[in-house]
């Protein structure tokens, strides 16, 4: 597993990055979203490394529903990529498999996914999430933010190498959206990853603690 000084790549610029990066992405242009999500994937998979895709899909696709289901997400992994290797499921089931929404049920999933990585011997992993599911008003959907603050000290515990939660600003409110910047350290703008100049660093205590 790489160690947090390496440098990684997320495809769809030439930047590279420390490991440990919680990065927003505001988007209002749907195949510009698909390209930039498609070519982080791509590269985490083309890199070695262990790639999780929560997307705005029907349903998680089976073995045999996988390669057209990608297709349509504008994603090509390399053909040398061990089955294992990308894990492809619907959002909303992922984050509520009973209907309701834990953050740290999800945190734990994450800590288990890393160290299933460690133990594939990957050379890291990487996640995206589409959060379109949101608007439906889960249970636990208020806690949402939380739960993004939860990954800020998951991202310090643990090196992934990156972690992309996408926000069509078509589907959340203003006030949800100040929300969501004020605890993301980075942003995609442009097709640049930058500093977030609303991020609000929190005060010091352990926010997983919680889920200990």
């Amino acid at each position: 597993m790489c160690q947090a000084s390496h440098q990684v790549s997320f495809g769809f610029n030439e930047q590279t990055f420390p490991a440990g990066l919680h990065i927003c992405y505001l988007y209002n242009n749907e195949n510009e979203r698909r390209r930039t999500i498609a070519e982080f994937v791509q590269s985490g998979l083309a890199a070695g490394e262990k790639v999780a895709y929560l997307a705005d899909i029907p349903s998680t696709p089976s073995s045999n529903e996988m390669g057209e289901c990608l297709s349509q997400l504008g994603i090509s992994p390399p053909g040398n990529i061990k089955p294992e290797q990308l894990i492809l499921a619907q959002a909303e089931t992922s984050y509520c498999p009973d209907g309701t929404f834990m953050p740290e049920r999800v945190i734990d999933h994450w800590r288990a996914l890393y160290r299933q990585a460690q133990h594939e011997r990957f050379a890291g992993v990487r996640m995206t999430g589409d959060t379109s599911w949101l608007c439906k008003g889960m249970p636990g959907a208020e806690r949402w933010v939380e739960y993004e603050a939860m990954l800020n000290t998951l991202v310090e515990e643990y090196p992934v190498h990156g972690v992309i939660c996408q926000y069509d600003v078509n589907k959340i409110d203003g006030a949800t959206l100040f929300d969501v910047l004020n605890v993301h350290p980075m942003m995609i703008v442009a097709g640049q990853v930058v500093h977030n100049p609303y991020y609000q660093r929190p005060k010091k205590h352990n926010v997983l603690a919680s889920a200990s």
